[in-house]
């Protein structure tokens, strides 16, 4: 999702538990160290990305047993005092650490292993590499921060790693996930 442009947040000092009392479709958002910073709805070519990824992470998922794969911005608890709640557009964790429960109770603790942002149209690509940072330091083997113009992929792995891939690249798992490969232009399909 993308950042409201221009709209303060409307909590200070908030926690996880507070945050979980939220409904999600009324006051979509994520929690950054305590402030709850309201979302807007993304564009459809957004939503088709997130398909096209959580597909091709899906088929991965069924060839490779143990993991599991969300959309949808799932909530990943990243930090706490203050608490920092963000929701990746695609996550990908090994089933062991699946959460249960609802609410707070139904949240990541700590990084997925593979988180994926979409740039969107309200979002700068800091902010969105700044995100892409705190799932690195909450313990995400790897990220993707896809952008559909100029449709290339920059892949952050610990401890400093970057590598921009285009159309024409490959995009492999590594070791957060061995054995998975598609070329850069089926993400954007």
């Amino acid at each position: 999702m993308s950042p409201t442009a221009g709209r303060p947040s409307t909590t200070k000092g908030m926690t996880f538990d507070e945050a979980a009392r939220l409904d999600p479709d009324a006051q979509p958002g994520e929690l950054v160290d305590g402030e709850w910073v309201p979302m807007t709805k993304n564009t459809w070519r957004h939503g088709e990305l997130v398909v096209n990824v959580s597909v091709l992470l899906k088929l991965y998922a069924r060839e490779h047993p143990g993991w599991s794969v969300a959309g949808g911005d799932p909530g990943t608890r990243l930090a706490r005092n203050p608490d920092r709640l963000r929701g990746p557009d695609v996550a990908m964790a090994r089933t062991e650490r699946l959460p249960k429960g609802k609410g707070a109770e139904g949240w990541l603790d700590g990084a997925p292993d593979l988180a994926v942002e979409i740039l969107g149209d309200g979002q700068s690509a800091s902010d969105v590499l700044k995100k892409a940072l705190e799932y690195l330091a909450a313990g995400a083997a790897m990220v993707w921060v896809i952008d559909a113009d100029p449709q290339r992929v920059m892949v952050l792995t610990p401890p400093d790693h970057v590598r921009i891939l285009g159309r024409d690249d490959a995009l492999d798992g590594g070791a957060a996930l061995p054995g998975f490969s598609c070329k850069v232009a089926d993400l954007f399909g």
